[in-house]
């Protein structure tokens, strides 16, 4: 009997034993299936915090209402203060701890304090995305679908005290994206005010006599906020003193919508071509700065094209390609529509670019506008070529922004936008250097 029950009595406990493990084994097939499902279906990083920029003002959006609060075109940069509509004018004093008073449209004075904010840049901008509602504006409503018009006003941004040059700080995400970092001011760029302005009030507001304007066209995967951001990041970083626009055309804002990107970009080229006209007319600046990045390059190319065609002047002084997703065949056919534009045009170009390959790849293009082959970059008599690849490869992520990650290349564009003449790239930046050689010089590049 001993013998009989004994191996029943094991056969149970193995039973029940290998019935735990199978347990146990379901139960962490379906956590890992869960965790692998939550990153398949993780936001991307511009959406995710687009997405928390939509919740994040509701504190502040609260305290503007409460007190009337219009925080209007202004921006506070150690100790310069600027109204859009009222000339530059110095801080009186020593710099404190807080910046100089803005006032609200109630007469309402609204503090902000330096200890936890570094500046704040207002950037106007220009968009033909579909833009919902009436006359307010909430970041909500500004969608990638493409509209017919421009819709017009300007965005408050905020740089954060721990701003580092190169970055945009936004929140970080862990454990698979299933947690997100609160907004901080103090940590993160924010956007503080967003309005709608009508075609004549943005025609009003951009006729200050600044010295200059800067006018940011982004590219590929940039959503509306982000495109706010870099603007902010570009001027803030080179130290830019004059008036901060962008043009933001309807990119849907993700890795994998290139295909949709493309088409917004060459349906953007009329609402781009609408708006230098208007800065023509009504800004009434020294000096046009138009800056492309990217697929954004493509906007910009469309809209010279139009200009060309219309025999139309738009007073550029200063045009600058960063890494620019265009054919080469077509850059070179617009060569000469590039030139007639500018009074200066400068290229940054790369070898190390992997945005680029993956473009060059997809459209089974020879090469690109701002890609270095090993023969060299794409060379145009009259356009001032530099040669970034150097600066490192791994700047050169999917969203190729080393024209404004690098503090070489930010000083590098600095010193374009903020000088009152153009200068030849050895002259601003001496340690570039020319290329083949000192006597037969085609291009410049960044020492390795």
């Amino acid at each position: 009997m001993v013998m009989l029950v004994l191996p029943i009595r094991g056969s149970n406990r193995l039973h029940r034993l290998g019935h735990a493990f199978q347990q146990l084994r379901t139960v962490l097939i379906v956590l890992f299936c869960a965790l692998a499902t939550g990153c398949a279906h993780q936001e991307p990083a511009s959406q995710q915090a687009r997405r928390q920029i939509q919740k994040a003002p509701q504190k502040h959006e609260s305290a503007f209402k409460k007190y009337g609060y219009r925080y209007g075109p202004g921006y506070y940069h150690h100790v310069r203060h600027y109204h859009a509509y009222r000339p530059w004018r110095r801080t009186t004093g020593e710099a404190s701890e807080e910046a100089p008073p803005e006032k609200s449209s109630t007469g309402a004075e609204v503090v902000v304090n330096k200890s936890v904010i570094k500046g704040l840049v207002p950037v106007y901008f220009a968009t033909n995305r579909v833009v919902t509602g009436g006359s307010g504006l909430e970041l909500s409503q500004i969608s990638y679908g493409r509209a017919a018009s421009n819709t017009f006003g300007y965005v408050t941004v905020s740089i954060p005290i721990v701003h580092k040059m190169g970055e945009v700080e936004t929140p970080s995400t862990s454990f698979f994206g299933m947690r997100k970092e609160a907004e901080d001011d103090g940590k993160h760029f924010r956007i503080q005010k967003l309005d709608r302005l009508s075609r004549e009030e943005f025609a009003s507001a951009i006729a200050n006599r600044a010295d200059s304007l800067m006018l940011f066209v982004h590219g590929y995967n940039v959503a509306f906020s982000d495109a706010a951001f870099k603007a902010a990041q570009i001027a803030f970083d080179a130290n830019y003193k004059g008036r901060v626009m962008m043009y933001s055309w309807p990119s849907k804002g993700g890795v994998k919508d290139y295909d949709y990107d493309r088409e917004s970009a060459l349906y953007a080229p009329d609402g781009l071509f609408d708006l230098l006209q208007l800065i023509k007319k009504a800004g009434k600046v020294s000096r046009i700065i138009v800056i492309a990045h990217s697929l954004g390059s493509e906007v910009v190319l469309g809209a010279l094209q139009q200009a060309a065609l219309s025999q139309t002047t738009l007073g550029i002084t200063e045009l600058i390609f960063a890494a620019p997703d265009v054919d080469r065949d077509v850059y070179l056919q617009r060569a000469s529509q590039i030139k007639a534009a500018a009074g200066a045009v400068t290229l940054y170009a790369s070898s190390t670019d992997l945005a680029l390959l993956a473009s060059m790849k997809k459209a089974q293009s020879a090469s690109r506008m701002g890609f270095v082959t090993k023969s060299g970059p794409t060379l145009v008599p009259g356009i001032e070529t530099v040669d970034v690849s150097a600066v490192g490869s791994e700047m050169f992520a999917l969203n190729h922004s080393t024209y404004s990650t690098s503090r070489a290349v930010l000083d590098d564009i600095g010193r374009i936008i903020s000088s009152s003449t153009h200068l030849k790239p050895p002259q601003r930046t001496p340690t570039l250097r020319s290329m083949p050689d000192d006597s037969n010089t085609t291009y410049w590049m960044y020492p390795y």
